[in-house]
Parts: structure tokens; sequence; C-alpha cells
């Protein structure tokens, strides 16, 4: 008889878990992915949100795992649960990028007419120079569900904070939702050594403002540090009211786990006190 009350107090719990996954964590599988721009209200033009001074490209470059899109133009206000996965990769590509331009000036030097002035031809390539040295480039791939989006972008060593989008974005997510090419710049909100936060400005009325908050590792950032940000960014201007979690079932799971767990513990303390 008492075996039958635990049973039934077991299957009890287990199905308040199966509805607190349900209900906690919505799939929305049958939306477009976070980076379709359609859906982005635009309101704002592109702003001076007082990106970091001081940034150390070399710290921030490599893979980092995307937890939030919070957009800042005014859209249906709530907290969006996206199972898909956003992975960022940064990569200093200012050496590749200027050995382009580079070998592209000596062929154009090749053909120019023999009947400039050589002065004015030598005062030229020196200026072009100085203005590519000075130039740095990155290059940002942005991957989801098997697709992914590379975009490109220069910044100069005196505002490392603010990166410029130079050419369109290329990639398997163009295809998908009548992607929208962004043209603006990118301010780096903050960046330390377990997270970075981006934000996407663009030029125009047509394009969004939102901002990326990225961490190091898969595990992703406390609550606390997620409120930091979302302050931060209010202090600055910015709406917060309309937030796209990503990767939500990968950071389900372990919530889930821990109270399965613990309702199977408690269940077994219960048996081991009446025998």
């Amino acid at each position: 008889m008492q075996l039958q009350v635990f049973v039934r107090f077991f299957v009890f719990q287990f199905g308040i878990l199966c509805c607190f996954a349900i209900n906690q964590y919505q799939s929305y599988d049958d939306v477009p992915s976070s980076t379709d721009r359609n859906l982005y209200k635009s309101s704002l033009l592109c702003m001076d949100i007082k990106p970091q001074h001081s940034v150390d490209i070399g710290q921030i470059t490599g893979r980092w795992f995307g937890q939030e899109i919070i957009i800042h133009t005014h859209d249906i206000p709530g907290v969006y649960e996206y199972d898909s996965c956003v992975i960022i990769h940064l990569n200093d590509i200012t050496e590749q990028m200027r050995n382009h331009y580079n070998n592209h000036q000596y062929t154009q030097q090749y053909n120019q007419r023999r009947t400039q002035n050589e002065q004015q031809q030598q005062q030229h390539i020196q200026n072009t120079n100085n203005d590519r040295n000075s130039a740095r480039y990155l290059r940002l791939v942005w991957s989801e569900s098997d697709n992914d989006l590379e975009y490109m972008f220069n910044y100069t060593e005196r505002t490392p904070g603010l990166w410029t989008n130079i050419g369109e974005q290329r990639g398997s997510l163009v295809a998908l939702n009548s992607y929208k090419q962004f043209t603006g710049t990118v301010q780096v909100v903050k960046a330390v050594n377990d997270h970075l936060v981006l934000t996407f400005c663009g030029n125009d009325m047509s394009t969004s403002i939102y901002t990326l908050v990225l961490s190091r590792t898969e595990r992703g950032l406390s609550i606390e540090e997620l409120r930091s940000i979302r302050n931060l960014l209010t202090r600055r201007g910015l709406d917060t009211e309309t937030i796209r979690k990503v990767c939500s079932s990968a950071a389900a799971s372990p919530a889930l786990m821990n109270i399965f767990l613990l309702t199977l513990f408690g269940l077994f303390a219960m048996l081991k006190s009446y025998y």
C-alpha cells in the first residue's frame, strides 16, 4: 500500500516536471530565425552609445557563444525562446586585406597612363598607403542552424570599439527570410574576459538596432550578469523590452535535470525513512 502511494507521488511529481518544461521553455521552431530583420520595426537612427574606448582586439578574437539578442527598435515586448544556437567567430584579417589592396594597387599602377606626372603619382601612392595602413580589418562569421553569415568591418587603432561595415554580407543565411543587407556600424559596448556585448546599428530607418550578448563558454552568463548588461544598455538610452534568448533547449536541459534528480532523491529519502 505504501509503495503504491510513493509510486503515485513519483508520477505526480514527474507530471509537474513535464508541465514546467513545456511552460517554461516553449519551442519557436515555426518562427523565423533570430537573424530575420524583417521582424525588427525600426524607428531609431544609428546613435552613439559610447562604445568602449580600450578594446584589445587580440583578446576578443576567436569563438563566442550567443546568449541573447536584445531588440532596441520598438517591437512587441517580451522574452522569446529559440532552440537554435548562435556561434560567432571573430578574426583579424588586416594583413590579408592589406596584401589584397597592395596587389590591386600594383595592377592599377601598371596599367596607368605613363603621361601622368610622376610626383603626383608618388604622392597619391603615399596617401593611399597611409590610409590603408591606418585602417584595420575584422571578419565576423555568424553561424546558426547549420547556416552562416559573414560580415566584414574596418576600424582604427584610435577607435577599436567602433567597427564600420564594408561590402555586403555573404553566406547561406543571406538566402533565407528575404535577408536585408546590413549597412552601418557595430559598437563594442562591453568587452571583458568572459563576455562580449556588440550593438549593431544601421545607417537608415530600414535597418534595425539590436545588441548581441556573447559568452566565451557554452554555459553562458548568470542572471545577474545579464541583468547588469540590460541595465547598461538602458542607461545608454536603448530600449530592452524585447529579448530573444538563443540556444534555449541547451540551457534548459541542465536545469530540468537538476529538478528531476532532486525529486528522485526526495522520493528515495522518503522510502528509506519507511523501511
